[in-house]
């Protein structure tokens, strides 16, 4: 079996269980969480949350990026979250490698010109949460 039939066989599963479609849109604690999207941080078990108390949105060193900014703005403006967290942690990736370095890697590897994205990458942990 494939990871995707895996998945696909998964979900199935877990839609004919689904039982939480009566919560309401807006999370219950009123809590919008910007994380890491490292696979070995678990954002709800470690802020002790369940389904529906919180909006949890991830990327890659959880950078408040445009589209970041645009959900935390969306959650609060219309969906009524008072609180936002802001998740970085140690031995993150993104402090592994430079903008420079992975456009290179892009540019050459698709031999097209990679040079304009912007992969917010960050040497300095601390500063980077306190951007």
């Amino acid at each position: 079996m494939t990871q995707l039939e895996s998945i696909k066989s998964q979900n199935k599963k877990y839609a004919e269980s689904f039982k939480d479609g009566d919560l309401s849109i807006p999370p219950s604690k009123k809590i919008a969480v910007l994380s890491c999207m490292d696979a070995r941080l678990n954002v709800n078990e470690l802020l002790g949350l369940g389904i529906g108390e919180a909006h949890i949105i991830r990327n890659a060193g959880g950078i408040a990026t445009d589209d970041a900014i645009r959900s935390l703005i969306i959650s609060h403006e219309l969906l009524g979250t008072e609180e936002f967290i802001v998740i970085n942690h140690t031995d993150c990736g993104m402090l592994t490698f430079s903008d420079e370095d992975l456009q290179k890697k892009i540019s050459e590897k698709y031999k097209s010109n990679a040079s304009g994205i912007v992969f917010h990458t960050f040497d300095n942990l601390e500063e980077n949460v306190k951007r």
